[in-house]
């Protein structure tokens, strides 16, 4: 078994022991297993699911994980299980993330709110896979 801790600024989010993850990173999604290799990667905006299960996963935000023979800690600005994605507050965060982006002068602005963006867009196509009650 593998123990999966999900960490945010507000505290740990989930931390469970599975057989194994599935993780969004920049180099694309990485399933990890018992016994994996040491590895320190960046995480993107994405879903986080366990033991094959992507319906009952964790959307995640910008990130790192930490992943060893037995453990694999997931440190994230953001992190909600998918039943509690509110929909209408990343669709908010989007539009005002691409307001703010028009208007961004700084590479250090443009970047923030590329995340922001990125993020939203992400959580809001989550919610909308694993809700067919949800309309565009």
């Amino acid at each position: 078994m593998l123990k999966v801790d999900i960490v945010t600024p507000k505290g740990i989010v989930y931390t469970e022991e599975v057989e194994s993850v599935n993780i969004p990173a920049y180099d694309g999604e990485m399933g990890v297993l018992e016994n994996h290799m040491l590895l320190l990667t960046q995480v993107k905006p994405g879903l986080v699911y366990f033991n094959k299960d992507d319906k009952n996963g964790i959307a995640i935000g910008h990130g790192f994980a930490d992943i060893t023979p037995d453990k694999v800690i997931i440190l994230t600005e953001e992190a909600i299980p998918v039943g509690n994605i509110d929909l209408e507050e990343y669709k908010k965060m989007f539009d005002e993330a691409t307001k703010k982006l028009a208007d961004a002068k700084t590479a250090e602005e443009i970047s923030e709110w590329q995340k922001k963006r990125e993020l939203a867009e992400t959580f809001i196509n989550i919610a909308k896979h694993f809700s067919p009650k949800i309309k565009a």
